[in-house]
Order: structure tokens, then C-alpha cells, then sequence
């Protein structure tokens, strides 16, 4: 029984290394994401801020600013895209972080209670 204990415990440590190198790459991907909805919230402010002015405007200046704008609308739909592109993946990442850690979990759980009842008469 002790054996089995021992490859268990083994197998967890793996399964925590596994589950530490996910992690790590969900930590890199979570930074990304927050930076793409950084982006988002950014290029909606400047969209708002064109849209709220309530100065009168020349030709010229209405001209600026419907520019403006429109190139706030751009960036606005590409930030939107980029991150929208981004979710599956991220989300599949989460998925993937869970899992192993749940796997070491398990795995740490198994060699404890392997450990106790290898410790325990038998009748």
C-alpha cells in the first residue's frame, strides 16, 4: 500500500506542476484581456467625450470633430472585435487551470486517504 501511496503522491506533484504552469498562462492571458478591456472602456470614453460637447461649432470644427469621432467609432469596433476574438480562447485557458488544479486536488486527496487506511488494522 505504501507503493501506491508513493505513485500517487508522485502523480500529484506532477499534476501541481501542470497545474502551476496553467495557471501561469492564465495569469498572462488575464493581463492580456484586462489591457483589451482597458482598450474597450478607453476608445468608449473618447467616443462619449466627442458626443457630449455641446459648444456650437464651426463648419471647420464640425468637420474635426465628426472625424474625430468617427475615428473613435473605429477604434471602438476594433477593441470590440479584438476582445470578443479574445474570450474563447481565455476562457478555454480558465477551463484548462481548473481542471489540473482539480486533477492535484484529487490526487493529493487519493494519497491522504491511501496514507490513513494504510495506517489502519485490518480484520
Amino acid at each position: 500500500m505504501v507503493g501506491v501511496s508513493h505513485k500517487l503522491a508522485q502523480l500529484e506533484r506532477i499534476a501541481r506542476l501542470k497545474a502551476e504552469q496553467e495557471l501561469k498562462k492564465l495569469a498572462a492571458f488575464s493581463t492580456h484581456m484586462a489591457s483589451a478591456r482597458q482598450r474597450v472602456d478607453a476608445s468608449q470614453a473618447a467616443l462619449d467625450q466627442s458626443y457630449r460637447s455641446v459648444a456650437p461649432l464651426t463648419v471647420s470644427e464640425s468637420r474635426i470633430a465628426n472625424a474625430q469621432a468617427g475615428r473613435a467609432a473605429r477604434e471602438l469596433r476594433k477593441a470590440d472585435q479584438e476582445l470578443a476574438r479574445m474570450a474563447p480562447r481565455y476562457e478555454a485557458a480558465r477551463r484548462d487551470a481548473v481542471r489540473e488544479f482539480g486533477r492535484a486536488e484529487a490526487l493529493l486527496d487519493l494519497a491522504s486517504r491511501q496514507i490513513r487506511e494504510a495506517g489502519k488494522p485490518r480484520y
